[in-house]
């Protein structure tokens, strides 16, 4: 008997109740007519991973229905979701306006190489809609937002901001990896795209990295189409894993969310912190607003220790139950001193330029009890 495997020996079957991974690099055709009914669109078969996976495709369907899009795309990071977005929709002298305060590398990534390329970045002082129409005249290409935004959690009001972009017809780009579809979806109120970091929320158990963006059909085809020629797709196993995520966001944002709210209200009446950055409580800047577009305010706490860098880092080697990482959005709580971890390389003088307090200490809620996580926190703030 022949050792080599036929053609019509390599049927596969996908009765699976959880998508199967379809790890491999191509797919097969039973003959040159098959080849053509794919190329003439005739069948929904795949050809080559680059540029389609059914794995991928699932979770791109699932992640399309949470965030109320036509459709959506997956990339091996989120990086790679805000950079690919970029590129495809500037161009030399064409300009994007980007928040102050927003995820340190998506605005490396403005001033850092997109300006290499002739794109003209344009930063407002606020993170406000008013803030806007301080910008000059001209045409926009692109309007960037996030919400919340990180590390301090400011709301901007998306809607302004949508009409401000609507007006100027520039593309309006929201990042709302903090919040997650389960708690805000920015196509509902404006935004031309959302992006996500699916490496936080989405996947949840910190063993994925991956990103998103989810928008109109036409577009997510445009960009599909971009991302076969870059490559910057996410493997099967990786999409597999984003797809699994996806099925328990909601529970898990919701669990996290009531217990960050209690933490923070734990840790406005703390003496030692001298301020709490938290949109679920009154004394936010951005309180209302929070009310108005997410339905809960999220799993992050950012809180200062009286600007004490030195405090910061006491506290961080103090705390017994969160681990000392970077990222958030985990089943596992996580905490850092902000300017150490995501600035260390332009110091503590950098990081307050773009407005990140010295003392900032960014705390991810995870799934454990909220009673556990109060006392390891009050424990920790009465040494220093």
């Amino acid at each position: 008997m022949s050792k080599n495997m036929r053609r019509d020996e390599r049927k596969q079957t996908k009765k699976s109740l959880a998508p199967p991974i379809f790890q491999t690099a191509t797919f097969t055709f039973d003959s040159s007519d098959d080849l053509e009914a794919f190329h003439s669109s005739e069948t929904d078969a795949f050809f080559y991973t680059r540029y389609g996976n059914p794995t991928n495709e699932a979770a791109e369907r699932r992640l399309a229905l949470q965030e109320g899009a036509e459709a959506s795309l997956l990339y091996a990071s989120g990086m790679a979701a805000v950079s690919s977005v970029f590129l495809s929709l500037l161009a030399p002298n064409a300009r994007i306006v980007i928040p102050q305060e927003s995820y340190r590398h998506t605005r490396d990534i403005a001033e850092g190489l997109l300006t290499r390329y002739g794109v003209r970045v344009e930063i407002p002082v606020e993170n406000t809609a008013e803030s806007l129409e301080t910008l000059p005249e001209g045409p926009v290409r692109v309007l960037f937002a996030e919400i919340p935004s990180n590390p301090t959690l400011r709301i901007p009001d998306i809607e302004k901001m949508a009409e401000w972009a609507q007006n100027r017809r520039a593309r309006f780009v929201v990042d709302s990896t903090i919040a997650s579809p389960a708690l805000f979806r920015p196509l509902e109120h404006g935004a031309d795209l959302a992006v996500q970091s699916a490496t936080k929320y989405i996947g949840g158990h910190n063993d994925v990295v991956a990103g998103a963006v989810s928008g109109n059909l036409d577009i997510i085809e445009a960009l599909r189409e971009q991302q076969a020629l870059l490559g910057s797709i996410l493997g099967p196993q990786e999409a597999f894993l984003v797809e699994r995520g996806l099925k328990t966001l909601e529970l898990r944002v919701r669990r996290i969310s009531d217990t960050a709210l209690k933490l923070a209200e734990f840790l406005v009446g703390h003496s030692g912190v001298s301020r709490v950055h938290y949109p679920g409580l009154e004394s936010h800047p951005d309180h209302r607003r929070a009310q108005k577009y997410m339905s809960a305010f999220g799993g992050i706490i950012s809180f200062e220790l009286d600007g004490n860098h030195e405090k910061a880092d006491e506290l961080v080697n103090t705390l017994q139950i969160p681990v000392l990482a970077p990222g958030f959005g985990g089943t596992e709580s996580q905490v850092e001193h902000h300017v150490k971890m995501a600035y260390a390389d332009i110091g503590i003088e950098g990081a307050e330029n773009r407005g990140v307090p010295a003392g900032l200490v960014r705390y991810s809620v995870g799934l454990e009890d909220f009673e556990v996580l109060r006392d390891d926190l009050g424990e920790g703030l009465k040494k220093l």
